[in-house]
């Protein structure tokens, strides 16, 4: 698929399979034609770009034909069901959201409840220190800040950074994804409309690589942040815990604040997160996705030093007593919204209630799913494997097999463009099995069709 010229079983194969795809799907394929003028909307352009590749047209022309967004009606548990009727065993999951899959008892109690009583934007939330005191024991960080996405939160941990560090310069990994702030995402080559001035102080490295150590080392008095994804998205075989563990030591050492963007992964790998899991503690960490079950949220979350400079640290009424820290600008008029807090008192109290073993069992259960595809996918030579971190795996592609995404929808499998899979509790075995069985139909599919020869 990546030559201008099909053969004729090729284009035969492709044809067919396009016919069948759209006409499953041809009322997600008219709302994106609807988005036009009134809508803009990068998801409805997923992985296409300016100009046409000169030596694959035909695949650009197929991939064109296929592009556009599954519209969903309705969810529940680990199914969502579209506008046409399909349904889809859910793999997405709101990019990692639904830990506990879509619908669950208990957070559907608590938004009826909350929205019984209203909504109270401007007061103070009556569940704000009960969430916080919940992260705060299964994080083990001193205090909590809360926001309204992880983009946010990364852009407030940075924030905090350099206002205590006295410095300008963030350093961050190459492919690392922390969310759409401007400052972050040099880290994914994505320059444009992001101010050159802003560029300068944003210093990309290799993640996992001594010589990135090395580098921090040297420039160790301009820098006044280490972000990192700990293992990331985009990558998730690479799991660099010595680096991790070298990286704390010299940024300690040197005087520079470690932030551990855990928006993605954290509550999902452990429930004390990446820092958990890699027994490495970083002096600020971001979170999200997971805690707000599905409520836009993000949450700051470090140590005193650090944190302090959101409220001004410890104050009493009575006496001469007054803020001891100089304060970073932090606000935003939906910042612990009643439904959201309400959604992250739910989800917290159900993590502290099934404790760990929740985590350890899905992490288990991702495994075991992982192990049996590549055990298949090397019997049959495709050059195609699935790679876990935790309850989520990444589907290892080559370019050209970008088809192999449609076919599993057209399966009944719904995985998002970035090929990240998640795991959720309402995942059945026969979910499993069915992701299992449609990845191997899939495949003997394109091979049939004369997209996929054996592997070497």
């Amino acid at each position: 698929m990546t030559k201008d010229s099909l053969t004729a079983d090729q284009a035969r194969y492709l044809a067919d399979f396009t016919e069948r795809y759209v006409a499953r799907t041809r009322g997600s394929q008219q709302r994106r034609e609807e988005t036009w003028p009134a809508l803009a909307d990068a998801r409805s352009s997923q992985g296409l770009f300016a100009g046409t590749p000169p030596r694959a047209k035909a695949a650009w022309l197929v991939q064109k034909a296929l592009r556009y967004p599954i519209v969903a009606a309705r969810a529940d548990g680990a199914q969502v069901w579209d506008i046409d009727g399909n349904v889809y065993t859910d793999y997405c999951l709101g990019f990692g959201v639904h830990l506990f899959g879509h619908r669950p008892h208990f957070l559907q109690a608590a938004l009826t409840e909350q929205l019984e009583r209203g909504l109270p934007i401007g007061f103070q939330s009556d569940r704000a220190n009960q969430v916080a005191r919940a992260i705060v024991a299964m994080t083990g960080m001193e205090r909590v800040a809360f926001c309204n996405t992880g983009a946010e939160a990364v852009m407030g941990a940075l924030r905090l950074a350099r206002a205590v560090m006295g410095r300008d310069r963030i350093v961050c990994f190459a492919h690392a994804y922390h969310g759409s702030y401007d400052g972050t995402l040099p880290a994914i080559d994505m320059p444009s409309g992001v101010p050159a001035s802003l560029r300068r102080d944003v210093q990309v490295l290799e993640y996992g690589s001594p010589a990135s150590l090395q580098a921090i080392a040297d420039g160790a008095d301009g820098i006044a942040a280490v972000l990192v994804e700990p293992v990331q998205a985009r990558s998730p075989s690479l799991q660099p815990v010595e680096f991790l563990r070298a990286l704390r030591t010299l940024t300690r050492d040197r005087g520079i604040a470690l932030v551990f963007d855990e928006v993605l992964l954290g509550f999902r790998i452990h429930q004390g997160g990446c820092q958990a899991h890699f027994g490495v503690c970083a002096d600020l960490a971001t979170y999200g996705k997971i805690l707000g079950g599905g409520l836009p949220i993000g949450v700051i979350a470090g140590s005193a030093r650090f944190l302090d400079r959101i409220d001004g640290g410890r104050w009493h009424h009575a006496g001469d007593s007054r803020p001891s820290s100089d304060k970073v600008w932090f606000a935003g008029t939906f910042t612990k919204n009643p439904l959201t807090m309400a959604a992250a008192a739910a989800v917290t109290t159900e993590l502290l209630d099934r404790g760990p073993t929740l985590q350890a069992s899905l992490n288990a259960r991702t495994a075991d799913l992982c192990q049996r595809a590549n055990a298949w996918l090397t019997t049959e030579r495709f050059p195609v494997k699935l790679e876990p971190f935790g309850s989520l795996f990444r589907l290892a592609i080559p370019p050209e097999l970008w088809l192999l995404l449609p076919h599993l929808r057209l399966h009944g499998i719904y995985a998002f463009d970035g090929l990240t899979f998640f795991l959720s509790t309402e995942h059945t075995d026969d979910a499993l099995d069915h992701l299992l069985s449609a990845l191997q139909e899939s495949l003997l599919g394109l091979r049939a069709g004369g997209y996929l020869p054996l592997a070497a």
